[in-house]
């Protein structure tokens, strides 16, 4: 950099230059941070993460998972190569990351910055911006099918807690208890070996919640169970619309714009009504949205399945199982149809953060 332009750039005030280096993404600007002692001033002071933070929040992005093709096979001990594109990335992100080996990905989203991927009972924290992931300890083993985890960020200690759920069966194999650990990741933190924190409290049957299924019979009051991130105890939370509770709808729980939402499908009429916690101590819910299937291109009310998977920009976004996402305007109420990225059905679909949280391996 010349001496004129040294000169030039000392005179613009630090707010406009806060605000410039606010617009670029996260990778950027940690190689701008080497540039020079000032640089790397402005772009780690407090009030430049909150402003970057601000205008990430405004332009989350869509991020999504390739998986491999020949994921079923449970004998195949290949490495796992993970392939991600986002909405504002160049290119594709490919890479092979250690421990992951060839067969189905799960993906759990946490609502903001990094995001949790399981592969065969092994759980890695990504954080897409930095294009950085870390493997961590190894969880409780499970005999349920699946994977039951979440992932959430905790704002006021910039925490982010991975909440493993886990059987264990009596000698007899008859019954089993649903135990709970949790696992908090820091800023710049090393995760050991012992991070994982096992609660004294069985769980009953995050803020964590999780649908309670009509074969476990749950109550009216029963239906939805929560955990709480920073107490770290269980709840129950209502059912918003107990009536709709019946065989042939679909249902699942989903975060907007930071609020619990429960997305509720029937089957006739096709119309899906998608319900707000609008105050989680009172327990009030709204109805928000209730949109209209049949105005959806290509919508077949035996085979196509709905899942809204959030919000921008004052749409909402819904996968309906093909090759492109469809857009529901919640003021017009009309959908349009995105361009199409050749979607699978296994592909992994979330909704990240720009965000700056450091991970170590």
């Amino acid at each position: 950099m010349s001496k004129l332009r040294k000169i030039e750039m000392a005179k613009i005030p630090l707010e406009i230059k806060s605000n410039i280096f606010s617009r670029l993404p996260v990778k950027i600007i940690g190689k701008c941070r080497c540039v020079s002692k000032e640089w790397l001033g402005i772009l780690t002071d407090p009030y430049f993460l909150q402003l970057h933070l601000e205008r990430a929040q405004k332009d989350r992005q869509l991020l999504f998972l390739d998986q491999s093709a020949d994921h079923d096979d449970e004998e195949d001990n290949r490495r796992q190569v993970a392939r991600f594109f986002t909405t504002n990335m160049e290119g594709v992100m490919q890479f092979r990351a250690r421990g992951l080996v060839v067969g189905y990905m799960y993906m759990i989203p946490s609502g903001h910055g990094l995001v949790c991927l399981v592969n065969r009972g092994i759980f890695c924290a990504f954080n897409p911006s930095m294009k950085k992931i870390a493997r961590l300890p190894k969880a409780q083993p499970s005999t349920c099918g699946g994977v039951d985890a979440g992932f959430g960020y905790i704002q006021s200690t910039n925490e982010y807690k991975l909440v493993h759920l886990y059987n264990i069966k009596n000698e007899k194999g008859l019954e089993y208890t649903i135990k709970c650990e949790i696992m908090t990741l820091s800023d710049g933190g090393v995760v050991s070996s012992n991070s994982w924190k096992q609660l004294e409290n069985e769980c009953p049957v995050m803020k964590f919640y999780w649908m309670v299924w009509e074969g476990c019979n749950p109550t009216e009051d029963q239906l939805i169970m929560s955990l709480d991130l920073e107490t770290e105890t269980f709840g129950f939370i209502p059912h918003p619309h107990v009536t709709s509770y019946v065989e042939g709808n679909d249902m699942f729980l989903v975060e907007l714009q930071g609020q619990l939402c429960l997305v509720d499908t029937f089957a006739y009429p096709p119309v899906t009504n998608v319900w707000i916690l609008k105050d989680p101590v009172k327990k009030i819910w709204m109805k928000e949205y209730t949109i209209d299937l049949t105005k959806l291109e290509g919508f077949d009310d035996e085979l196509t399945q709905i899942f809204i998977l959030g919000y921008l920009n004052g749409e909402l976004i819904i996968n309906s199982q093909q090759e492109r996402l469809d857009f529901y305007n919640v003021a017009s109420r009309f959908f349009r149809r995105g361009p199409n990225l050749n979607l699978r059905r296994d592909t992994g679909i979330c909704i990240h953060t720009e965000t700056f949280f450091l991970l170590k391996d």
